[in-house]
């Protein structure tokens, strides 16, 4: 029987070959398998940590004192480039109370919002409009028994520019495009975006949300 033997400090003979085949095939398995043997093992399933019992809808309106969030361009909003170009805006407002005379229940504990709008391209961005889309809309409600959110939409809302602020606007009620728990064709949205990096040159891709313009309200 053949044994291994060092030479020159490295293993020779059959035995070493068979080591390094094993080696290859373990490490082949390895990858195969996505990671190392040691974590190769089948998972076990995961469920939500609480699952929802039932159906949160809510009613009334809210205002929300605290905002922010970011604007994104694509392509890069520059003098003289490309278009169209497409606005994207999320926030996420907190802070939120009933709104005066609204009957509202239950209050969420945060409302995000999001919205993409087409206009020309150009820097600074000054419009009154600068197109409509649809702002969709998500209501973080608290424990009620369970953490739950709820969906509604606006469509036709007009993204604008008001001096240093910007503005979500609704579309005149009735507006047959408002649906979900918090249905409002009375909501003013402003809010003061900050850019982040880039110049009107160079090219502008983002601005973030420093803060709302007073409370967002009837939302």
């Amino acid at each position: 029987m053949k044994v291994a033997t060092f030479k020159d400090g490295r293993m020779k003979g059959r035995t070493a070959r068979l080591l390094l085949c094993g080696a290859a095939a373990a490490a082949i398995a390895s990858t195969a398998l996505g990671g190392p043997l040691a974590t190769a093992a089948t998972h076990p399933s995961r469920v939500p940590a609480v699952v929802p019992t039932r159906d949160i809808v809510g009613t009334g309106l809210v205002n929300c004192a605290v905002a922010t969030g970011e604007v994104g361009y694509s392509p890069a909003s520059k003098a003289g480039g490309a278009s169209p170009l497409t606005i994207n805006v999320w926030f996420v407002a907190t802070k939120c109370t009933p709104a005066p005379g609204s009957k509202t229940s239950p209050v969420p504990k945060s409302v995000i919002g999001s919205i993409s709008v087409q206009t020309t391209n150009g820097c600074p961005l000054l419009a009154t409009s600068f197109g409509q889309g649809t702002l969709d809309l998500t209501y973080n409600y608290p424990g009620v028994p369970n953490p739950m959110v709820d969906p509604s939409s606006a469509t036709n809302v007009t993204l604008g520019d008001a001096g240093p602020f910007w503005t979500l606007t609704p579309a005149p009620g009735p507006n047959p495009g408002l649906v979900g728990s918090y249905p409002s064709s009375t909501f003013h949205i402003s809010f003061k975006p900050n850019v982040i990096a880039g110049n009107c040159t160079s090219g502008i891709t983002s601005e973030y949300i420093a803060r709302a313009n007073g409370p967002f309200t009837n939302i």
